[in-house]
């Protein structure tokens, strides 16, 4: 099923690149590398792994987006975007697009709307606040087993324009089910500013299960973000906020949360450096504090890239993950997971480019 649809994606791209007009780009990324993680819980021991990294960095993409002038300042608009493992060539899941998939209209004075899936509004907050670009392996996330991350499904998703430096989005999506309104439905608001060295953003998102219910701290829950950069010179400063909160009433144990927690809260700081046009630092401490028992976290980490050309780069980051006694928060977000109470540390290298 997947190598039809990758073909299928692959027939489509040349069927549009032989007969593009300007406004249809074609573009991606690929990256890869290597990656190593101590104290991974396996069997009930603890043990290192070595291997291959695909996607540690950022996740391997390919996509379609068009533009068309329909006149009086408004677009049509649409953007395909799909993800891949570089590690082996297979698309993830069973799902061709599985980033974007939408249409819709856009105007310079008005903004836009999209119909169709979209990224969540928590996501693209994540990566304006976190010190280590939101990075797959290590960062914000961590502690919230990447909630934030991903797109959304069957959403209406409106895009201001931009005032003065602030602007907002709305997101609404439909569960399509019959007689249940509220069954797998989601709902986010997110606003920003930014100014000369100054910028603020925050962002509220809330899932629901297919029982219309808050059921899951780290998939059907609501999701407070909220963060500050300041920019002095060559150096980024970053400070931020998130807060999970499923109900009580109706959460469930699960893999990632095994004592039923009903909240997760989390700070950071952090700070990137542009050394030079080519070299950049990244570094951010970030603690995780999870009730009913769920413990508390620390993790440091540190990165670097360097820039090749303008479309490709070197990575490089380490990371060292701190859990208390009940705590088993992982060093690379939602995988190899070490025991509880176990410390962890990682770190991975590799090469991104851009086409």
């Amino acid at each position: 099923m997947k190598k039809l649809a990758l073909f299928t994606a692959l027939t489509v791209i040349g069927i549009c690149n032989a007969n593009a007009q300007s406004s249809v780009t074609l573009y991606g990324r690929v990256a890869s590398g290597l990656d190593f993680v101590t104290n991974v819980a396996t069997n009930g021991q603890s043990k290192s792994n070595f291997r291959f990294g695909s996607n540690q960095y950022g996740y391997s993409w390919f996509g379609l987006k068009g533009d068309e002038d329909l006149g009086g300042g408004v677009h049509a608009v649409f953007k395909l975007e799909s993800l891949f493992s570089s590690g082996n060539g297979q698309i993830f899941t069973n799902e061709l697009f599985i980033r974007d998939a939408y249409v819709g209209l856009a105007h310079e004075k008005y903004g836009s709307i999209w119909f169709g899936e979209a990224m969540s509004l928590a996501d693209e907050t994540g990566w304006y606040i976190d010190p280590l670009g939101e990075q797959v392996g290590t960062g914000i996330a961590n502690f919230a087993f990447g909630r934030a991350w991903g797109p959304r499904s069957n959403v209406v998703t409106y895009n201001s324009p931009n005032w003065g430096g602030f602007s907002f989005r709305l997101q609404d999506g439909f569960g399509n089910q019959a007689g249940n309104f509220r069954g797998g439905r989601e709902f986010s608001a997110s606003a920003q500013y930014t100014g000369a060295s100054f910028a603020a953003y925050g962002v509220y998102e809330e899932l629901r299960d297919s029982k219309g219910k808050f059921s899951d701290l780290y998939t059907a829950s609501r999701v407070y973000m909220a963060g500050v950069t300041y920019t002095f010179g060559q150096v980024k400063f970053y400070t931020g906020y998130q807060q999970l909160v499923s109900s009580g009433q109706d959460t469930v144990a699960t893999t990632f949360n095994p004592y039923a927690a009903t909240r997760s809260q989390q700070e950071w700081v952090g700070a990137s450096y542009q050394a030079t046009p080519a070299l950049s630092l990244q570094a951010g401490w970030y603690h995780g504090n999870v009730n009913h028992g769920g413990g508390v976290g620390n993790l440091g980490a540190i990165g670097t890239t360097y820039n090749l050309s303008k479309r490709t780069f070197l990575y490089l980051t380490v990371g060292a993950m701190f859990n208390g006694k009940q705590s088993a928060f992982p060093v690379e977000t939602t995988d190899s997971l070490p025991l509880p109470g176990h410390n962890q540390q990682g770190g991975y290298f590799g090469i991104m480019h851009f086409f």
